[in-house]
């Protein structure tokens, strides 16, 4: 029985790995090509006050040219940044989006979060406000609870 099972489990191995051979990437940005970034990458204008973005590998890292990304520059600031590819449909296929994010401070409250957006989002003009398909990422607030006002604030 063990012989049986140890067959079968080649063959879902090998069918496995079939399918891991049909993937086709969209996307995929890994900064290997020091300022070409900024030819892919738009920083919106929407508000004058977003922070900005520099390529680095951080404080901490295990290879100083592979383990570089986006890092941003300023403490206590909302930023927004975007960078096209083309259209697709994913009818059908499971469809898998990873990103990496590294806190490097310690933040009480704060977030990142990757968005895709419609084609037609005008990336110069983002905002928090901009419809997207998908969001997902890390937010981390200490929530405080006033009984006596009867209010709820995210600090």
């Amino acid at each position: 029985m063990a012989g049986a099972w140890a067959s079968a489990s080649a063959v879902l191995l090998v069918l496995a790995l079939t399918h891991l051979g049909e993937a086709v990437v969209y996307f995929q940005e890994e900064f290997l090509d020091g300022d070409g970034w900024k030819k892919r990458w738009l920083q919106s204008t929407h508000d004058p006050n977003f922070g900005k973005f520099k390529l680095s590998a951080g404080k901490f890292y295990g290879d100083a040219m592979r383990d570089r990304g986006l890092q941003t520059t300023e403490n206590s600031k909302f930023y927004a940044i975007s960078s096209r590819f083309k259209p697709f449909s994913n009818r059908g296929k499971s469809l898998i989006i990873q990103y990496t994010v590294k806190h490097e401070q310690k933040i009480d409250c704060g977030g990142g979060y990757v968005k895709i957006f419609p084609s037609d989002v005008d990336p110069e003009n983002l905002s928090e406000n901009s419809y997207y398909y998908i969001m997902f990422g890390e937010f981390k607030a200490l929530i405080f609870v006033d009984l006596r006002q009867g209010s709820l604030m995210l600090f």
